[in-house]
């Protein structure tokens, strides 16, 4: 006769295990964060910057010259400048100064709403970070939706 372990024992080892795994991977970004490296992903695979400085984003930027609607929480729906987009962000020109951490929605074309916060800002040049990234799949129809000239119409207030 087979014995089944006990479930909760068998999660105490699995619990385990990923505990030990999240430790060496923090270990790593804080190293990589001390030593200003880019953090979760090689140096070799980011693209260099013009100032030859090395790239800390994770995804690659693509320049646009689009609009999107982005909202502050607790204000109104405004059309900002795009200036480029990643799957994990994008630069804005905002309509004023922002502060970093704001927490803001973005609205591109055909997608549900993005929690985003402001990561950086230089004057009304705003970064921001999408809190959940886009799948490369929809980031890639969402590139064509944005050149294809397609915009974001702002919610009807009922």
């Amino acid at each position: 006769m087979h014995m089944i372990p006990h479930p909760d024992r068998r999660l105490a080892r699995i619990r385990g295990r990923a505990h030990a795994s999240a430790e060496k991977m923090v270990a790593a970004n804080v190293r990589a964060y001390l030593n200003r490296e880019p953090i979760g992903v090689a140096a070799a695979d980011m693209p260099p910057r013009r100032d030859g400085k090395v790239e800390r984003r994770r995804s690659s930027r693509v320049a646009m010259a689009s609009e999107v609607l982005v909202r502050r929480l607790g204000g109104f729906n405004f059309n900002v400048a795009l200036k480029d987009i990643s799957s994990g962000g994008c630069r804005v020109e905002m309509l004023e100064p922002s502060e970093i951490g704001d927490p803001v929605i973005a609205r591109l074309p055909q997608l549900e709403p993005l929690g985003s916060r402001v990561c950086w800002a230089e004057g009304t040049t705003t970064g921001m970070q999408f809190l959940t990234t886009i799948h490369p799949a929809v980031f890639d129809l969402l590139l064509t939706r944005i050149s294809s000239g397609e915009t974001v119409e702002p919610p009807a207030v009922e």
